[in-house]
């Protein structure tokens, strides 16, 4: 069997076919982006640590690159295929640690990885950053660091290393590694002639057209965001890469037509022939801008500005005075923590919470992120229908009321601690009633409406901004 043949039938080893949906021309943005990431910048007390074998060069810096797919979609392959290679190259060498470092990011023992430079090592993966860890951007990382600092075992010189934080790296890898716990690493499996960049000595260019690793059945990110690591590189030299993928539709998208595929190709360099009309439709196969990298082209940060220092994980202002630690996400949205902590989330002032006590009721976030409940006033049910507009407000709210014939009506307006700081008797009403109340002159927080006819009492409540 040829070695293009034995690529072929490893990419076929990792479909399933399911025939489900009518054919649809696969849509290319299940590819989102390749996106290279700059995870550490070499500084003189890592180039002076002798246990990793060679010496890393000071300045050196580490990339990961990541395939970037759409929730759905499994990375099924990268590689070189015929007329396409795959080529990664640097002007002067990688740095591979020969302590305890490895060609594959499953190949790397989570024990060791805070010891010495193991942490950037130069290797190829399907997700993996070690035998224990999938790999992340550090912007997604929120559990801290195992590697920098003082989690490190500061190599032949007994001082931490990896403490470096220049902005232009982004996160230090002392508050957060990229790395997250895995309860199963996937298991890669290759054909044709590895690089040998991942080995001490190794060449400093690589180019195949009849090679690759994958995973079989394909490989989709544990996490929501779908980002898959595919390879860590670290040099000091002007580094670049053309990489080809093959990409698996989701299931639901995979049906039985002829015409129908189960997978997309994506190549750096897509010829006039790949789409060619011929028996088998070439609709399936794309190109990205993004399949190629280029380190000497500056590269544009979040405010526009190329070589600039806004980078994803940094410090930024969204302007929302409800949200902390502001940073630029991957998509380089200025986005914050909301009142429980998570990045973008959206448990904000105004939204439900729990106070844990069981005495409150309506536990809503305010200003400050204190959740707050109402307390002191029993629920109760009633035929009495409330709308109160707008809520939250700043100031005046409408409060329509549709009441029951005949009945006595009045309303008092508590706040956060059960103290009434309105109110009024409005006599026998019946029908549809609407007052305008003026909140504009108490703090912000939470009120409680309580409209009483007759001998029932219906709530609604307040927020105060």
């Amino acid at each position: 069997m040829t070695m293009f043949r034995s690529l072929s039938f490893l990419l076929l080893a990792t479909m399933a076919p399911i025939a489900i949906a009518q054919y649809a021309p696969p849509d290319p943005s299940g590819l989102q982006r390749i996106i290279v990431e700059p995870y550490y910048i070499a500084d003189a007390n890592d180039a002076a640590d002798l246990d990793g074998g060679e010496s890393v060069p000071q300045g050196a810096r580490t990339y990961r690159v990541f395939v970037d797919l759409k929730p759905g979609y499994k990375l099924l392959t990268v590689g070189g295929f015929e007329q396409h290679p795959i080529t990664f190259s640097t002007s002067t060498s990688f740095f591979n640690n020969d302590d305890r470092g490895g060609s594959w990011g499953e190949d790397i023992n989570d024990i060791h990885l805070n010891k010495n430079t193991v942490a950037i090592d130069t290797w190829l993966s399907f997700g993996p950053a070690s035998d224990a860890h999938v790999g992340v951007l550090k912007v997604d990382d929120t559990d801290g660091s195992l590697v920098g600092g003082p989690n490190n075992d500061g190599g032949s010189t007994g001082t931490p290393l990896l403490v470096n934080n220049a902005p232009e790296m982004g996160i230090p890898l002392t508050t957060s590694d990229g790395l997250i716990a895995a309860t199963t690493i996937p298991s890669v499996v290759s054909v044709g002639t590895l690089p040998d960049l991942t080995e001490s000595g190794g060449s400093n260019t690589y180019s195949n057209d009849n090679m690759g690793w994958a995973v079989l059945g394909g490989y989709e990110s544990p996490d929501t965001t779908n980002r898959i690591l595919i390879g860590q590189f670290t040099t000091d030299g002007e580094f670049t890469f053309c990489l080809n993928l093959w990409v698996r539709l989701p299931d639901e998208l995979i049906c039985s037509a002829p015409e129908c595929h189960e997978y997309m190709e994506f190549y750096a360099d897509l010829l006039p022939s790949d789409t060619a009309g011929t028996a088998v439709s070439g609709d399936n196969k794309f190109t990205h801008p993004t399949l190629c990298f280029n380190s000497s082209a500056p590269v544009v940060d979040c405010l526009g500005v190329p070589g600039g220092i806004a980078q994803p994980g940094t410090t930024c202002d969204d302007g929302n005075a409800d949200t902390s630690n502001d940073v630029y996400n991957v998509d380089c949205a200025c986005v914050g923590e909301d009142c429980e902590g998570v990045l973008g989330g959206g448990a904000l002032p105004g939204t439900p919470c729990d106070d844990g006590d069981p005495e409150t009721l309506d536990d809503t976030w305010v200003t400050g992120c204190t959740c707050d409940g109402i307390v002191g006033v029993q629920e109760h049910t009633s035929n009495t229908l409330l709308s109160v507009m707008p809520n939250p407000t700043e100031g005046t709210v409408r409060v329509r009321m549709d009441l029951r014939e005949g009945a006595a009506v009045s309303y008092v307006v508590r706040d956060a601690v059960g103290r009434s700081i309105m109110g009024q008797e409005l006599g026998i009403r019946g029908g549809e009633l609407t007052l305008a109340l003026d909140l504009s002159g108490q703090a912000a927080g939470i009120y409680l409406l309580e409209v009483r006819t007759g001998d029932e009492l219906a709530q609604s409540r307040i927020i105060k901004q």
